[in-house]
């Protein structure tokens, strides 16, 4: 396989996974506001604060590795697995739900634009400098 080969494979996997993130953060997107709309009260102030809350660390001192850590997939999803298990009325659980499918939105939508933790994309090879 020639180095001309093994870029064109991994430039087309890349478009592919951002392709991928892009779609499951419009997806996801589309859920939140469906939600905050349903349940009303704390849901719309808890999907705000959770698509901001990347860009909240940036204020708070050592954010880049605080930053590094929230822009992972795991926590929010962790966030929406915890309130989807427990028992109880749905509106209990809605606000602290939809905060982290705001998140997760939050982290899908930036990987499909080529930055945070684990994407591939240019903007992140781009804005890299060499230490």
């Amino acid at each position: 396989m020639t180095r001309e080969t093994a870029s064109a494979a991994t430039s087309s996997a890349s478009w592919a996974a951002r392709f991928a993130w892009g779609a499951l953060g419009l997806l996801l997107l589309a859920w939140t506001v469906f939600e905050a709309a349903k349940h009303t009260g704390l849901t719309i102030p808890f999907a705000v604060i959770g698509l901001l809350v990347p860009f909240l660390t940036r204020l708070a001192p050592g954010s880049a590795a605080v930053q590094h850590t929230l822009l992972r997939v795991w926590i929010p999803l962790a966030v929406m697995v915890i309130c989807a298990a427990i028992p109880g009325p749905a509106d209990n659980n809605a606000a602290p739900f939809t905060l982290g499918m705001a998140w997760l939105t939050h982290v899908a939508l930036r990987r499909a634009l080529g930055s945070g933790p684990g994407s591939s994309g240019v903007t992140s090879r781009m804005t890299s400098r060499p230490g």
